[in-house]
């Protein structure tokens, strides 16, 4: 059997608990009145806030008489989850502890305009007296007003002539705002700053070269999915400062002003399109500085949901690319519906299937980012390459009496080639400059033959000198080879794979030697067309093994 339930079972006390939980911040009634705007399908929206008082005006259908007596219901909304934002019937009182009064005027089409009016100060009031007699204990819980008495005592509606309020739309008026919360809302930027972060303004064409594109492509996506991405024109006063707001995104937020061309990915399941997504990746590799726009913004209809950092998990343990990219995710899908603190999505077999999609996204603009990091570091590659193959060219005839010398720009410029022969393995190379990199690895293999060919006859010349003996000749060219980058003190240049090992100070035993004789006659001297290649080899590897020891 069904309990009694009345009036009196739902205390006042429940919409100051509600407003204050939803709406902290006091620019989040802004955001209400301005969604209550778009989804009367306003196209353009005015703000101003000076003295002690805030108007909120839009273009939109307006409501009769009927509905503005509906839109006092607490929790109770006849607007459409599956279009509208705003659908939980308690917007409209988001600025309960903002404001003395809240009023709002609104005529639509062919109707007489209407007065709604709430007297919030006098509920706060009553709240606060009844909350003190509780405390001295003069009053019992059952005495407490309940929700019903309080706003049918404390709300008006009124019938307003055509010329007090002509156009159709909404006008909504806070008088009395708090000067505790007027002290941040007087302040433009930062009132300017949360709009752009979380209303769906359109894309500024004037300061970010991508805005047209990514406005246009978001719109045609969602068409050709059959849903509806909404943006409206919005301009902002605070005493006499005006300003038309845009989305936050700007070129002056990349390294050097530059951005990649955005990427767009649709959000979709086999059954569901969810949305799309956006995202311009930094042209250098380095994070987005403006910490609060670093990474993607989850967003219903163009309203933020929680805060980008939040949406970095969805994107890998690392947030190495995520914060190199501007963007947002876009959701229009109608039955995907934000929770009650507008930080995420209502827990649903819906929301888990987004997410996993979302996974799939994410992965895609990863992919991109890693792409442009492979191309740019082949770029850096290229510059470096070119750099050291053009030094080496003009000085390799006054190193020619400098075996040793030679021998380092021979192991230097084989090292680069090397590397771009790699990256254009693993087609690392930016398409563009593939050509150029076949061009510079063709100039570094002329150049290792030329520089072998000076060090060759440079040894055949020297073997015919009648003042030193083959070994005193030995000794000079060991002394110019090798110098370990672990060591400052000069050490025996190498001229085996033991004696690598020996000048780097580890320690083998008997056997140990053996096997490393058998594998340097056998493998290493195996691999060298020459002794001059031969020990290049070995510097090679001496090179090596001294980085991947620890430090001394």
């Amino acid at each position: 059997m069904g309990l009694n339930i009345t009036k009196h079972h739902i205390g006042a006390e429940i919409i100051s608990i509600l407003t204050k939980g939803m709406y902290p911040d006091p620019k989040d009634a802004l955001r209400e009145y301005i969604q209550n705007g778009i989804d009367a399908n306003a196209e353009n929206i005015q703000i101003k806030i000076r003295g002690s008082s805030i108007v909120v005006t839009d273009n939109g259908s307006g409501m009769d008489e009927a509905v503005m007596k509906n839109a006092v219901r607490v929790g109770i909304s006849d607007k459409d989850p599956a279009t509208d934002v705003g659908f939980r019937g308690i917007g409209i009182y988001s600025a309960f502890h903002l404001c003395d009064e809240l009023h709002i005027y609104s005529r639509s089409d062919g109707e007489v305009p209407h007065a709604l009016k709430f007297h919030f100060k006098t509920m706060r009031d009553i709240l606060d007296q009844q909350q003190k007699n509780r405390l001295k204990g003069k009053i019992s819980g059952d005495e407490l007003i309940d929700l019903q008495s309080i706003l049918k005592a404390h709300i008006d509606i009124s019938p307003l002539k055509r010329r007090e309020f002509p156009d159709v739309g909404t006008r909504v008026e806070m008088i009395g705002v708090k000067p505790s919360f007027f002290k941040s809302l007087l302040r433009f930027e930062e009132v300017a700053d949360y709009l752009r972060q979380v209303v769906p303004l359109h894309f500024d064409k004037n300061n970010f070269k991508w805005a047209q594109k990514i406005e246009t492509r978001i719109h045609n996506i969602c068409k050709d999915n059959r849903a509806e991405f909404r943006v409206i024109d919005l301009d902002l006063q605070v005493d006499s400062q005006t300003e038309k707001l845009y989305r936050p995104y700007i070129d002056a937020l990349f390294q050097d002003d530059q951005c990649l061309a955005p990427v767009f990915k649709p959000i979709k399941s086999k059954a569901e399109f969810f949305g799309v997504a956006w995202g311009c990746l930094n042209a250098t590799r380095r994070k987005i500085s403006d910490t609060e726009l670093r990474g993607f913004l989850l967003t219903k209809q163009g309203f933020a949901l929680g805060k980008r950092s939040e949406m970095a998990k969805h994107f890998g343990k690392r947030t190495t690319y995520f914060d190199r990219y501007v963007g947002e995710i876009i959701v229009v899908a109608a039955d995907l519906l934000p929770n009650a603190a507008r930080t995420d999505f209502e827990a649903s077999p819906l929301r888990t299937s987004f997410y996993e999609a979302l996974a799939g996204v994410a992965a895609d603009f990863n992919g991109e980012a890693d792409k442009h990091q492979e191309y740019t570091l082949g770029d850096d590659q290229i510059a470096e390459a070119i750099e050291v193959i053009n030094a080496k060219e003009s000085t390799i005839t006054f190193n020619y009496d400098r075996a040793d010398q030679l021998l380092d720009d021979l192991v230097e410029i084989r090292v680069l080639r090397r590397k771009l022969e790699g990256r254009l393995e693993r087609d690392s190379v930016r398409p563009s400059r593939i050509d150029e990199a076949h061009t510079i690895i063709k100039s570094a293999k002329a150049l290792e033959k030329e520089i072998q060919r000076f060090v060759e006859s440079k040894n055949q010349r020297a073997s015919k000198k009648p003042t030193k003996t083959a070994e005193e000749r030995s000794r000079e060219r060991r002394s110019r080879l090798i110098d370990s980058e672990r060591s400052k003190e000069v050490r025996k240049p190498a001229e085996s794979l033991l004696e690598v090992l020996d000048n780097l100070d580890i320690s083998l035993s008997k056997e140990a030697k053996q096997a490393i004789e058998i594998i340097d006659e056998r493998f290493l001297q195996g691999l060298a067309s020459n002794k001059t290649d031969y020990l290049l080899l070995l510097k090679d590897f001496a090179q090596e093994l001294a980085d991947s020891l620890p430090g001394e």
